[in-house]
Order: structure tokens, then sequence, then C-alpha cells
């Protein structure tokens, strides 16, 4: 009788304690987590990307600087860093989408593209207050072809309007051991024939 108290005992331990970890230490097998810090639009309107689909010059693609960080998921200040925790980001993806449900690939948002990071490298991060590393990628969120087709086209002059959609950033990593990384983030992409400066 004593034996099967101590066994639901401990069961009940081991239950409670398994709970206890964060999701946010579970979202990958590697010892890392990768974080979207911030997307910056290359117009200079903050988080928003005015994307012209037409300018004096021509039509031009659109990019963005995106800041990456990494860090530990044991931020346990005894550890050392090592270069076998390299991590590398190698590609990104990035689809659209309108609030009003409008969604449909060439007809109402441009078509997602996808391209190489080129095997963009962080250093490992450290431990304890250095426990986290930061790198800015700039990638390309609107390609020159994508203003040749509609829904893009078709706002060329003398069109006025303007067409707000949110663009849906995946950028892709792996650790030097092949594991790996994912994070995620939104940002505003508005569409229209601005303007000329």
């Amino acid at each position: 009788m004593k034996v099967s108290v101590a066994a639901s005992a401990l069961a009940a331990l081991g239950l409670a304690t398994s709970g206890c970890t964060p999701p946010w230490a579970k979202n990958n097998s590697s010892p890392f987590i990768m974080e979207i810090a911030s997307i910056t639009g290359s117009s200079g309107a903050g988080s928003t990307l005015r994307s012209d689909v037409l300018t004096s010059g021509g039509i031009e693609n659109d990019d963005a600087v995106v800041a990456v960080n990494i860090f530990r998921k044991n931020n346990n200040t005894d550890l050392g860093t090592t270069p076998v925790e390299h991590i590398y980001l190698e590609r990104y993806e990035v689809r659209f989408f309108r609030s009003d449900g409008h969604n449909v690939e060439g007809v109402d948002v441009p078509y997602g593209i996808s391209g190489p990071l080129g095997n963009l490298r962080f250093h490992t991060p450290g431990p304890g207050g250095a426990g986290e590393v930061e790198n800015s990628v700039t990638i390309t969120v609107v390609r020159h072809e994508a203003k040749l087709e509609p829904p893009l086209k078709n706002l060329r002059n003398p069109s006025s309007i303007i067409l707000t959609t949110v663009a849906d950033l995946t950028i892709h990593g792996r650790t030097v051991q092949g594991e790996a990384l994912v994070a995620t983030g939104q940002f505003e992409v508005q569409f229209a024939d601005f303007a000329d400066q």
C-alpha cells in the first residue's frame, strides 16, 4: 500500500513539473529562440511600407529592413559560447492578405513570394545579460514583376485607389547542427500610384 501511494505521489509531481515549462521554451528542438524584433519599410514611413506601383522612372521593387533577434532558452551565466552553435538565416516568405477577407492571389492581393537570405550567420548568443544577438537583413517584399500583374497593375494612373494589405513575413533559419528555427511577423503594405516627388 505504501509503495502505491509513493508511486502516485511521484506521478503527480511529474505531471505538475512538466506543466511548468513555458510555451516559448518548447517552440523548437534547438537551444535557441529566434524572433523578428522590428520591420521597417524602405519608404521611410515607419513599419508601414508604401509601395508605388508606377513612378516617373518606371517600376521599382520595394524592400524592408528586418531586425532579427536570437537568444538562448537557457540564460545560465555559467554557459560558455562556442562556434558550433552558430545560426544561419536561410530564406524568407511573404504572403499578403486583406482585412476584408478578399485574399485571392493575383486578383485581390499580390502573389506571395519567397527568397534566399544568403545564409546570413549569427555568432553564438552569450549567456546572461549578453544572451541575445541581433542582426538586420534587407528583404524584397514586392518584386518588379508584381507591379506588372493584377491587382497592382490595375492601380495605375488615373486610378486613385489605395490597396491596403497586411504582409505576413516568415524567416527560416537553422543551427549548425541542422535544427530548424522560424520567426514570424506582420506589417502593413499600402499599394497605390502615389504622386511622384
